[in-house]
């Protein structure tokens, strides 16, 4: 079941790939750019896929205003406590994995507002 919605998701996020020019960040934005990192954050792979680091990578292209960065900081950590199976050290160490630096942790317990 899992495996469909997240090739759902996927689809969904190749439709809609990039966020348009002055667009708010939505958190379904954040979303589809991270489905394809489930199966590490959740410990189903040792490493992320080529397809998550590149979310990490558009999530980070398209934070680039500070209320965008804490827009994303907030669906990123809504997302990680609704998944309550995400290996925190996974989830923080991504940016990292990816070589993406990223201007927030991904964490269920960041101050977005800091």
């Amino acid at each position: 079941m899992m495996k469909g919605f997240v090739c759902v998701v996927l689809v969904l996020a190749m439709v809609q790939f990039l966020v348009e020019p002055g667009q708010a960040i939505s958190c379904a934005d954040v979303d589809r750019s991270l489905v394809q990192c489930m199966p590490y954050l959740t410990g189903g792979t040792p490493q992320p896929a080529a397809g998550c680091c590149a979310g990490v990578k558009q999530l980070t292209g398209m934070a680039t205003t500070t209320p965008d960065k804490r827009q994303a900081c907030n669906c990123v950590k809504d997302a990680a406590s609704r998944y309550q199976n995400i290996k925190d050290n996974a989830a923080t160490g991504l940016p990292i994995k990816c070589g993406v630096p990223l201007s927030f942790p991904i964490s269920r317990n960041i101050d977005c507002n800091s």
